[in-house]
This record gives C-alpha cells, sequence and structure tokens, in this order.
C-alpha cells in the first residue's frame, strides 16, 4: 500500500457480469486503489464473481439484496448508507462513487487521479476537497452485436461537449474528500451543516479546475453553464452501449431502481447521444486490455466466471430479441434487431 490514504471507489451492481473486469480494471489503472461494490439480486454470476474477487484482495464486495429494519427500500441509497457506516471508508484520502456503466475520463497529464488533483490544485491555487465532473453521454455508434470487448474501446460517437437542453446530459459526479460528507449521493455528497452553510470552507471546483457557485454547497446535481467546465475531467457514461447490450438492460433492470419502466424505449432515443466522435479516454485501452488479460490468466476460475456471464447474456439475449419482434417489430426496426 502507499503511504497515503487510499482512492475508493464506490459502486452498486445488478447483473454487470460482462462489463465487471473491464470496470474494475480501468479504474485500477488510473489510480483508484481500493473498490467497494456493492450488489443487488444478481441472477448473472455478477455475485460469484464479486466474492472471487473479493476473496483474492482485489476488491470488497458488499451483498446488498436484503432490505433490514429502518433501511431504504431503494437499494442504491441503501448500499450508499451502508458504505457510509464503514470507517474505514471515511479515512480514504479521495472517494468516488460511479455505476458500472461510468468512467472517469482524465484529461490532465498522463490521466491519472494524481494528475488530476495536480492540474485542479494548480488551477484553484490551493487544497480542492471536491471536483465534479459532468458526464458526456455516449451512443451506441451504430453498434448493434453485444461483443465481449472493451466499452471503451467499442463506443466513441457522443452528446457535444457543453451544457445540453436534456438534464440529465449534464449531470455531473463527483471525486470527493470525505471529511466534509454527511451523507453519500448518486451525483454528489450531502455536506455537513457547518460546510454547507459556509461556516467552515471548502474548495469545490468543476471538470476545468474552475470554483463551483456557492448554492451547490446545499444543492445541485447537474451543470450549468456558469458551472460546466471539462478541460480536466468529464464523465463517459455509457448509458446504451450497443442496441443489443441496450436491449439487455431494458430486460435486466438495474441496480438503482425497482421501477421497471425507467428503461424503456424512449430512454434510448433520447440518451443514444452519436453527434460526436470522442476518443480521449481510448489511450488507456491497450494497458486496459493488458490488465484485463493479466487478471484473467493469474485466475483461470475468475475467467471462467466471466465467460459463464456472458453466456448467460447472450442466451437471455436471444429471448428478448424474439419477444421483441413479436410484440413491437417497430421498436425492433428501429434498433436494428430484425434479422
Amino acid at each position: 500500500m502507499p503511504d497515503r490514504q487510499p482512492r475508493t471507489l464506490l459502486g452498486t451492481v445488478k447483473d454487470e457480469g460482462p462489463y465487471l473486469l473491464e470496470w474494475i480494471c480501468y479504474y485500477k489503472l488510473i489510480g483508484f486503489d481500493r473498490i467497494v461494490v456493492a450488489s443487488n439480486d444478481c441472477e448473472d454470476g455478477t455475485r460469484q464473481m464479486l466474492d472471487y474477487l473479493d476473496t483474492v484482495g482485489e476488491i470488497t464486495h458488499l451483498e446488498n439484496s436484503g432490505q433490514r429494519d429502518g433501511e431504504h427500500a431503494d437499494p442504491q441509497n441503501r448500499a450508499y448508507d451502508r458504505f457510509w457506516a464503514d470507517e474505514t471508508i471515511k479515512t480514504s484520502e479521495w472517494v468516488l462513487v460511479a455505476d458500472a456503466d461510468e468512467f472517469l475520463n482524465i484529461h490532465a497529464g498522463d490521466g491519472t487521479v494524481d494528475a488530476l488533483v495536480d492540474a485542479a490544485e494548480a488551477r484553484a491555487g490551493k487544497r480542492v476537497d471536491i471536483i465534479s465532473a459532468t458526464w458526456r453521454v455516449f451512443g451506441n455508434a451504430g453498434i448493434v452485436p453485444f461483443e465481449d470487448e472493451p466499452v471503451i474501446a467499442q463506443f466513441t460517437r457522443s452528446a457535444p461537449p457543453g451544457t445540453n437542453k436534456v438534464q440529465r446530459y449534464t449531470a455531473f459526479k463527483s471525486m470527493f474528500r470525505p471529511h466534509p460528507v454527511r451523507k453519500l449521493g448518486i451525483h454528489r455528497p450531502r455536506l455537513s451543516p457547518r460546510y454547507q452553510e459556509g461556516r467552515v470552507s471548502l474548495t469545490w471546483v468543476n471538470g476545468s479546475g474552475d470554483e463551483m457557485p456557492e448554492r451547490f454547497l446545499q444543492q445541485g446535481w447537474r451543470s450549468f453553464e456558469d458551472s460546466y467546465g471539462d478541460a480536466l475531467v468529464t464523465m463517459n457514461h455509457y448509458m446504451i452501449k450497443s442496441s443489443e447490450a441496450f436491449l439487455m438492460k431494458r430486460y435486466r433492470g438495474t441496480a438503482n431502481s425497482d421501477d421497471d419502466e425507467r428503461i424503456n424505449f424512449r430512454y434510448f432515443e433520447t440518451f443514444n447521444a452519436n453527434d460526436v466522435e470522442d476518443t480521449t479516454i481510448t489511450r488507456h485501452v491497450p494497458a486496459l486490455k493488458s490488465a484485463i488479460a493479466r487478471l484473467k490468466a493469474d485466475h483461470p476460475h475468475l475467467a471462467l466466471l466471466h465467460d459463464q456471464s456472458f453466456a448467460y447474456h447472450r442466451a437471455k439475449l436471444e429471448t428478448a430479441r424474439q419477444e421483441l419482434a413479436a410484440s413491437r417489430p417497430d421498436i425492433a426496426a428501429r434498433l436494428g434487431l430484425t434479422a
């Protein structure tokens, strides 16, 4: 372990087996040395993969399926409360909450957390406590098949940079030092009263290293013209992936909602953003592929679990395709899923 406290990634997952190794290896590659993952009602082997990764010391796995008295019914917020009850997480140097389809894309220096912090603090001229990275929403790039290839290598078409009339296009995710934080949130931490009220100062910057407006101390989870910045970091959000992968996402639901209709085909049309090419994150692809290959070679059982999860998704996908073609051939055609 390094002399400093760990940089901790926190995430919740449900049936993310085909994507799990990429996500974990990527965040380790850019400088997160502790990863804590909560799983929720998984059926595709994700839980078994996480248990194995925990056993061999790659991550910490928190089984999050059961609700206990006094806990959130919503699985994501339940996991966040369980995370924040762990005092060792609160002693991290930095914490980031991210989903399995979110990849922190650091543009500063060599693309690592060290480079981001150094650049943000150089820009601010002082110690920084929170760095918020605005989503860059990526579409399917016209790709239909579900392939066992890194997501960040496959999908390079996105929404244009800047603010957007669709509010969820410009949501942000925040990397933060734990000391001012009262409670975890999906997009930003909730601050302790003395920080929230400005009685004790902190430095909160956007993705360009510019200070955020004071109103964000109280509330706010998306970027506007006066708070947007992307020179140092963005959060690549692969909400769609391929058309087949999206169909599986619709079929299986998500870890952060029990609402089966939250992800529907209007969601696909809204977030299938392919306006411009953005390949900035692909500089990490060679090292990422090597890291995944090493992990599989060192742990053949993990490689087997990964392959079994991919096969599970492929089998479910065939059923989902047939059901969609029979019930909504118009939507199947729009997704490119007709024979």
